[in-house]
């Protein structure tokens, strides 16, 4: 058991003592910081504010104050509205050219999907037509050989048909024989009366005339 508490108090005391110290200090260096930060700075600057407030009216502090504060509070709103308007706009074009784009191409579609069906109803027309006027054609052909030849007719019509849709051509037929057969009896001709004219005849070899002798 501890006899002398005077001893054991002692550090804490000491402890205590250097705290309070410490803290004293620190407190005297706090407010020489505030005198000098009062002296220097914050005085003067209340001085000036003071000084600017009674020689302005009070209605013209207040509106400026008022503009300063809604000037630096409202910088945030009206950057943000910027962004969102940029990013609105941008988003609005590509979709417009993306909508335009899908649009166009579905016109164009639609519109070689027509001029196909036009095409196609044309082509069908132009055969229909064709055919029509071939039909009407070889009737009036087959009329023309039952008038001329009657019954008979059906035979020519069928080949005269035929020759149409094979494409065969009747061809005249040629007269080289008897061109050639007229070339030959003349070059006969010609024959037999080269030697007659070129032998004399008995009458005239007779003949002498009278002073010869």
């Amino acid at each position: 058991m501890n006899d002398n508490p005077t001893t054991s108090a002692n550090p804490l005391t000491v402890g205590l003592d250097e705290l309070a110290s410490y803290l004293e200090g620190s407190t005297l260096l706090v407010l020489a910081y505030a005198d000098t930060f009062e002296s220097k700075y914050a005085r003067p600057a209340l001085d000036k504010i003071s000084r600017y407030l009674q020689g302005q009216p009070l209605t013209t502090t207040w509106i400026t104050t008022t503009l300063t504060l809604f000037a630096v509070m409202s910088i945030i709103p009206v950057l943000s509205f910027i962004g969102l308007s940029v990013f609105a706009l941008c988003s609005s074009v590509c979709v417009a050219l993306t909508f335009g784009f899908a649009v166009v191409v579905a016109l164009e579609i639609m519109f070689a999907t027509v001029l196909l069906l036009v095409l196609g109803g044309l082509l069908f027309f132009s055969f229909a037509c064709t055919t029509f006027c071939a039909m009407a054609y070889l009737t009036f052909r087959l009329g023309q050989h039952l008038q001329t030849q009657g019954r008979f007719g059906i035979a020519g019509w069928a080949e005269e048909t035929r020759q149409h849709f094979t494409s065969v051509s009747v061809k005249p037929e040629d007269n080289d024989d008897s061109d050639g057969s007229g070339v030959l009896i003349a070059h006969e001709a010609n024959d037999q009366v080269k030697p007659e004219n070129s032998s004399p005849s008995p009458s005239c070899s007779l003949i002498v005339p009278s002073g010869s002798t």
